[in-house]
This record gives C-alpha cells, sequence and structure tokens, in this order.
C-alpha cells in the first residue's frame, strides 16, 4: 500500500548517509549481498520480497539495516509482484511522489530539512532499482568472473556444468564462457517443481502445469528450494538460450534435492 512504501522510504532516507537508495526485488540472497554493500557505503537499502521465504532471510536484512517490504507471491504480470513492488518504490522515489524525513520536521531546527542543526541541507535523496532479472550486468558478471574462477579451479577439467536458474544469469553467464573454452561441455538446468524454464528447454514453451487456469496454489512454485524457478523467460536466461548455451534440462523433486543436500553435508561438509 501506498501509506506503507511512503513509510518505507522515509525511514530509508534517515538511513542514507549519502542521498543514495538502493532498491531492489529479491527472493532473499541477493538483498543480502546488497544490504551488506550498501551498509558500508552509506547508502540506504530497500528491499521487496515474496513472502514464501525463510524468516531468517529477512531478519538477515534487518540485521544489516535495510529496509524490508514482505509482499504477496504472484505473476510478474501482477502489479503487486515484489520485482513490480520494488520498481515502483524506486520511481516513486526518483519522481518525489513519496516524502522523506528530509522535508523537515519538529526537530529541524536550521530549517535544512535534515534535523541535525547544523545549517547543510542533506544530499537529494536519489534511487537506483537493481533488476537483477533483467538487467544484463548480471549475466556480464558470471560470463566475466563466475566461469573463468571455475574454469581455473577445475584446470579446464570440465565435462559438464549443472545450475538451476533464479533470474537466468548464472546458468547463462557461466555456460557461455565455459562452452567457449570447451564446446563440448555439457551445460544442464535442474529446474524445481512449478518452474517453467523444463519446459522451456525441452519443448521450446515456457509452461509448468501447476500455471494453468484456476489451478494455482498460493505460492508460484510448490517447492521446498528458495529462489529458484521462473514462470517467464528473463532477459539473463535468453542471454545463454538464444545462443544455445543450455544442451539439457532436468526436473527436480525436493525429496531427491533433499538427499543430495544431506549427502553433501555428511561426505563433503558442505552445508547448502
Amino acid at each position: 500500500d501506498d501509506d506503507g512504501i511512503s513509510s518505507s522510504v522515509r525511514l530509508a532516507a534517515s538511513r542514507s548517509l549519502t542521498g543514495g537508495v538502493v532498491v531492489e526485488g529479491t527472493s532473499g540472497s541477493t538483498g543480502i549481498s546488497l544490504a551488506s554493500l550498501c551498509a558500508s557505503r552509506g547508502h540506504s537499502c530497500v528491499i521487496v520480497m515474496p513472502d514464501d521465504q525463510a524468516s531468517e532471510k529477512r531478519t538477515t536484512l534487518d540485521c544489516l539495516g535495510a529496509v524490508v517490504h514482505v509482499v504477496r507471491n504472484c505473476a510478474i504480470s501482477n502489479p503487486g509482484h515484489y520485482v513490480n513492488v520494488a520498481r515502483r518504490i524506486a520511481e516513486g522515489i526518483n519522481e518525489g511522489r513519496y516524502g522523506s524525513d528530509r522535508d523537515g520536521d519538529a526537530t529541524d531546527t536550521d530549517g535544512d530539512g535534515d534535523g541535525d542543526g547544523d545549517g547543510v541541507p542533506p544530499p537529494p535523496l536519489r534511487a537506483a532499482f537493481m533488476n537483477q532479472f533483467e538487467n544484463e550486468s548480471n549475466f556480464r558478471a558470471h560470463y566475466e568472473t563466475t566461469g573463468p574462477e571455475i574454469w581455473n579451479d577445475a584446470s579446464g577439467e570440465i565435462d559438464a556444468f549443472v545450475m538451476s536458474a533464479g533470474t537466468g544469469g548464472t546458468v547463462s553467464g557461466v555456460g557461455s564462457y565455459l562452452k567457449e573454452r570447451d564446446p563440448a561441455i555439457r551445460v544442464v538446468l535442474v529446474d524445481p517443481p512449478g518452474s517453467a524454464l523444463y519446459n522451456k528447454v525441452k519443448h521450446g514453451v515456457a509452461y509448468a502445469p501447476q500455471q494453468r487456469e484456476r489451478s494455482m496454489r498460493r505460492h508460484r512454485y510448490d517447492t521446498l528450494a528458495e529462489g529458484i524457478g521462473l514462470d517467464r523467460v528473463t532477459r539473463n536466461f535468453a542471454a545463454g538460450y538464444d545462443a544455445g548455451v543450455v544442451d539439457d534440462a532436468l526436473s527436480l523433486s525436493d525429496q531427491e534435492a533433499v538427499d543430495v543436500a544431506h549427502w553433501l553435508l555428511r561426505e563433503e561438509g558442505l552445508f547448502v
């Protein structure tokens, strides 16, 4: 709601030392990284996340000083989708539609709008919407950094790269780099229940049976896995898919994911 957004913007303004606000719609992981970076740089951070994520993510974001909106998970075509809400917040800040603590209050003895009495007005509040799903800096970062790191760490001895897709940036970026180094490397997408990308890779149509009319559940993806699965083809996923980078796809059940997570913990000491 607009009142809630206005309150969040005022809180974000009060926490920004630079006048800069970073806004993102995220299931949590990217938001945690952004909040940490913003805290170290003096920016404020506003995160909009769906309500089907682990509470620990919200707690971590709160601890890092982020202003967090939690919204109902819904289709990207819905204005209430967390990505659309985040975009709207950023646009509203930049267009001056939302007030902030910088407008002055009873403690603003010098009239400069920041309430600190020093007579120096605060920097103007500006927002940047990260747009991780469609911003191809995502793809390029994995192409330029993650891909080379994996190639070097494995000394080029790679048969396959297996990856799920949250935004699609990792599987596309890393896959593109690895295939340039060795075209024989297979890139395989692992998709959770309810995601449309499995059928996109296998049959060319982004669709999952869980998305048919009048059968939608409260949560978009009927899976324990968080932060992966898509009901659309993002620019970042298309960057790899359209170039023929993704060779195959597997649909993985929750039970298989849990079994492998336990195996990794027991055999490799990796807590995932």
